[in-house]
């Protein structure tokens, strides 16, 4: 017998409603113990209840964290986890630094006087108000997004662009796709703009491979940096690309958020290292770092949602940082180094809209 069934990806949903009960059957007896004040033993039942309580939620939110780096995500749901994994870290300071200033006053036994357990009650009253906000949450991802389930909500597809060679398909709410064709260099050329490097050291040619798969394929002439926006201001994004890098030695990258060629975040590609971060006037901030993989065609993925950053390959987070909400840019992307770039396919989502402009299921990519 294993404590997590065969069904369940992690522990969390197990966990968390233990700290939840916990907390307002704590409130619940500091309620009664100020109408019932002969009744003694309800401050140390509460006092607790409340540190048993704090110490679930430090079980709850570290289960949740490393659930949300296992778990697949709709677009949509992007947001919401990220606020969800802010109000439960707030939730378990709140009520750790409560538990232990509730255990010194106690022992000190200051809340003998009416004033201070009033105080004390409404405090406590008051953090269930983060319980809710946080639980809220957790249940929209739930049963709205199937997150954690076997019935995930599936983005919907958007209609088939019918165009047969490359094009650019905007969505109403900004989010756009870039899908290679026969005449995927003009296409880049005409639609892209470059922000970074120069066009005379670039050779761009369409490939098609076995399978019927076209892309476009970048020889990069010289170590100079290049970086390509498009599309509108966005603010919650995400953007995937399905490339080939192979053929390349140096550095590439997703990048949104692009307010300039030296103010943009990224997601990088470096050698056998996976990197996240932000470069404001130049200078770059490192979020995270992870391992890249080894494989001919990738699913290079970036998420920024309220202040969390996600880089996954091939629909595995590979790193996870935190920092404060950029101001809404362009998204594209950018590389150094010298050697052969092949792109298939580029996807960004505005996150800020109820559903995605497209299904980010990939089927066809070659082998």
């Amino acid at each position: 017998m294993t404590l997590i069934p065969d069904w369940m990806s992690n522990v969390h949903p197990l966990i968390v409603h233990f700290p939840i009960a916990l907390l307002v059957i704590a409130v619940a007896a500091d309620f009664v113990g100020l109408i019932l004040r002969r009744q003694t033993w309800l401050k140390p039942a509460a006092l607790w209840l409340y540190v048993f309580g704090a110490l679930g939620t430090i079980g709850a939110y570290l289960s949740g964290k490393q659930a949300a780096d296992i778990v697949k995500f709709p677009p949509p749901a992007f947001p919401v986890i990220s606020t969800h994994a802010d109000l439960a870290l707030f939730t378990m300071l709140f009520f750790s630094i409560y538990a232990l200033l509730r255990f010194l006053i106690y022992w000190k036994k200051w809340d003998h006087r009416p004033v201070v357990a009033v105080l004390l009650f409404v405090v406590a009253a008051a953090g269930l108000g983060l319980i809710q906000q946080t639980a809220e949450r957790g249940g929209e991802l739930v049963f709205r997004y199937g997150v954690g389930t076997k019935t995930q909500a599936v983005p919907a597809a958007a209609s088939e662009n019918k165009t047969p060679a490359a094009a650019i398909v905007v969505g109403e709410k900004g989010s756009w796709r870039w899908k290679a064709g026969t005449d995927a260099p003009a296409t880049l050329r005409q639609n892209f703009n470059l922000l970074r490097g120069n066009w005379k050291n670039l050779v761009l040619q369409g490939v098609q491979f076995k399978n019927g798969t076209p892309a476009l394929d970048i020889q990069s002439k010289s170590n100079e940096p290049f970086l390509f926006d498009f599309g509108p201001n966005l603010e919650n994004v995400q953007i995937t690309a399905w490339v080939n890098l192979d053929g390349f030695k140096g550095r590439f990258f997703l990048a949104h958020h692009i307010l300039g060629p030296g103010a943009y975040t990224f997601f990088e590609a470096e050698n056998n290292q996976a990197k996240l971060g932000q470069m404001k006037n130049g200078v770059v901030k490192v979020f995270d770092t992870g391992e890249f993989p080894q494989k001919t065609w990738l699913t290079f993925k970036a998420v920024s949602s309220k202040g969390h950053f996600r880089g996954y390959i091939n629909d595995k987070l590979v790193a996870h940082g935190h920092g404060s909400d950029p101001e809404a840019g362009a998204a594209g992307f950018g590389f150094s180094g010298t050697g052969n770039i092949q792109i298939a396919e580029i996807d960004v989502i505005s996150l800020d809209e109820a559903v995605p402009m497209m299904n980010m299921e990939h089927q066809n990519m070659p082998h």
